[in-house]
């Protein structure tokens, strides 16, 4: 499971969300240094939740690789 983490974005009243990479490190799925924890909190009531598009392709060829790996022996079955 992938865990997500927001960034508030300086003077936009956003909160741009990134995925974590599953290695235990400070960094998200995009190699940026997970947000300070203070910033996010004092954001939280941002107007707009927006989501990091590298995180998300990251996240989505990581997945769909797994789901590539899981569908391999039922394939096998089938033929």
């Amino acid at each position: 499971m992938y865990r997500m983490c927001a960034e508030a974005t300086a003077g936009q009243g956003e909160l741009l969300w990134h995925v974590l990479a599953q290695k235990p490190s400070s960094h998200t799925l995009c190699g940026r240094h997970t947000p300070d924890g203070a910033a996010v909190l004092a954001a939280m009531s941002a107007a707009v939740d927006r989501y990091c598009p590298p995180c998300l392709a990251a996240l989505r060829t990581a997945v769909q690789h797994r789901a590539d790996l899981a569908q391999r022996p039922v394939a096998a079955r089938l033929r």
